[in-house]
């Protein structure tokens, strides 16, 4: 059984995936113990912003206009609400990453990733490159899919990648 590293891989981690449930899907595996660490320490401060501006509407802001203290109330619970709902996204993401991870553990193939095309392209700020696999190993039928990742010079037209793929719904996971 192929062991799913959580190392860095040319390719690995991509940034975006093709599929929409139904053809094949780049698993996103679970980021480092330092990235984790970050975000965690960041979501606290962010859900503590709303809840001090809705004290501070009520109880220090006396002074103020009716007006000001409803506006900073009404904005302290948008930004409540907002953070709340980026947390629960990342937390269900992250939550997706580990269950891929557990699934191609238990039930991956190993299997080669051949790169057909590659094109540049925009990922946000950086700049990366969006690949072309034909993904092909045994106990399934060769399958294509496109990958959006960082550029990395090993990532050329005819390189071989290391994958897993679970055979039953294509999900896929580029290893080094």
């Amino acid at each position: 059984m192929p062991m799913v590293p959580r190392g860095y891989a040319p390719g690995r981690s991509a940034l975006t995936g093709t599929g929409d449930g139904a053809g094949p899907r780049q698993a996103d595996l679970p980021s480092g113990g330092f990235l984790r660490l970050t975000l965690g320490l960041l979501a606290f401060p962010l859900l503590l912003i709303g809840p001090s501006m809705v004290v501070a509407a009520i109880f220090l802001a006396t002074g103020e206009p009716t007006l000001n203290r409803l506006i900073l109330g009404v904005a302290g619970v948008g930004v409540t609400v907002s953070c709340v709902r980026l947390v629960r996204r990342e937390s269900r993401s992250r939550e997706r990453a580990r269950r891929d991870l557990r699934r191609l553990e238990a039930v991956g193939v190993a299997a080669t990733a051949e790169i057909v095309a590659s094109r540049p392209t925009s990922l946000g700020e950086e700049s990366g490159v969006e690949l072309d696999l034909l993904i092909s190993g045994p106990g399934f039928e060769s399958f294509e899919s496109t990958s959006r990742c960082k550029e990395d010079p090993a990532l050329a037209v005819g390189a071989r990648l290391n994958v897993v793929v679970d055979p039953s719904d294509r999900l896929y996971a580029i290893v080094p």
